[in-house]
């Protein structure tokens, strides 16, 4: 059985708060929705009042309005900015969707896939209706409108397309960067190469300079007397990285050939390391490499490859339980929630 501080952590409000509301304090103003929240959890967690352990452990439900929204009757549209051949060439949008879905399947929340039609400008699913929909990546802005005529609840996930108007959860993009810099440097690093397109898409899915890269780049000016950068330049997924670094090897002399690289993907520092090995050269001897988003895939490769760790799980739980408050509170106001980054100290980088 659950304690109070347990749904505190779960649910975002105070001890305090929720003791009061569970004892069904009616003094305490707090919004409906706010005692929805908490009952749920608290029923999620097992949690008993003292006064329901003595009357024969009566279901939290019988505390609440029999006209509550029941999130296991919610449904909610999932919606990918990739098609399935993008989601095989770049993992972290795939492991992203999978880990929504989980968190969705743990919440007893139904969901379902929905795709585009591009001469109708709108989204196709299969039933009659949805309560929500999470959206992955960036869209263009006909999109959106055509996400709007569905529901109004909609939660961006790795964008923030309108932070005005829409919720949105992200990684932490700088504090990445920071850290990739940062440990390179205390490994003995100065010449460091970032291998990575100028631009992508931004938030409202138009062309803009590459987040990764221009964060490094303000780095770089930031440790001008310890840092010499270098700039490697792929497409836009980085799967053309082992042509680019090959043709780089060739065209370098080797004394003025980077020390370390950093890839602003996974899949680019895979074919980083690849492009390095066909050149002759040995990982972490010759070159170290350093990855951006840090998925399973990390620990396949030979040597297993250092990154910067993207809590994908904690994002996709993060958008469940936005969508969840909106579902108790369509008129909440947007949140935009930037999710900090780890580091995964593996065997592609060398101390120098």
């Amino acid at each position: 059985m659950s304690t109070l501080k347990e749904i505190a952590n779960e649910c975002g409000f105070s001890v305090a708060t929720i003791s009061r509301v569970l004892n069904r304090d009616e003094t305490l103003n707090v919004p409906q929705s706010t005692r929805e929240i908490i009952f749920d959890t608290a029923e999620k967690l097992n949690y008993k009042t003292k006064f329901e352990r003595k009357q024969g452990n009566l279901p939290v439900d019988e505390l609440l309005d029999v006209n509550r929204p029941v999130l296991s009757a919610k449904r909610i549209g999932i919606i990918e900015m990739h098609s399935t051949t993008e989601l095989l060439d770049d993992t972290y949008y795939l492991y992203l969707k999978s880990n929504v879905e989980r968190v969705c399947l743990e919440k007893g929340i139904e969901t379902t896939m929905l795709q585009f039609d591009s001469e109708e400008e709108c989204y196709r699913m299969v039933g009659n209706s949805i309560d929500g929909i999470i959206a992955i990546g960036p869209f263009s802005r006909r999109r959106v409108e055509a996400m709007e005529r569905l529901t109004s609840r909609i939660v961006f996930l790795d964008s923030a397309p309108d932070a005005i108007k829409y919720c949105s959860v992200q990684p932490n993009y700088e504090t990445g960067v920071v850290q990739g810099i940062d440990y390179l440097l205390e490994m003995g690093h100065k010449k460091i190469a970032f291998v990575g397109p100028v631009e992508t898409r931004n938030s409202k899915g138009d062309k803009a300079p590459e987040m990764r890269r221009r964060i490094f780049k303000d780095m770089a000016k930031i440790h001008k007397d310890d840092m010499e950068p270098v700039y490697i330049e792929t497409d836009s997924t980085g799967s053309n990285a082992i042509e680019k670094i090959a043709e780089f090897i060739s065209d370098c002399d080797k004394k003025e050939r980077p020390s370390a690289y950093f890839a602003f993907n996974e899949t680019t520092a895979i074919n980083v390391m690849r492009g390095l090995q066909s050149a002759g050269l040995s990982i972490p001897d010759d070159a170290s490499v350093l990855g951006f988003n840090d998925t399973i895939i990390a620990t396949y490769t030979q040597p297993q490859l250092s990154g910067i760790h993207i809590y994908i799980d904690e994002m996709a739980k993060v958008a469940v339980n936005t969508m969840t408050q909106l579902f108790f509170d369509e008129n909440m106001l947007p949140i935009r929630v930037l999710v900090p980054t780890g580091l995964s100290k593996r065997d592609s980088v060398k101390k120098i």
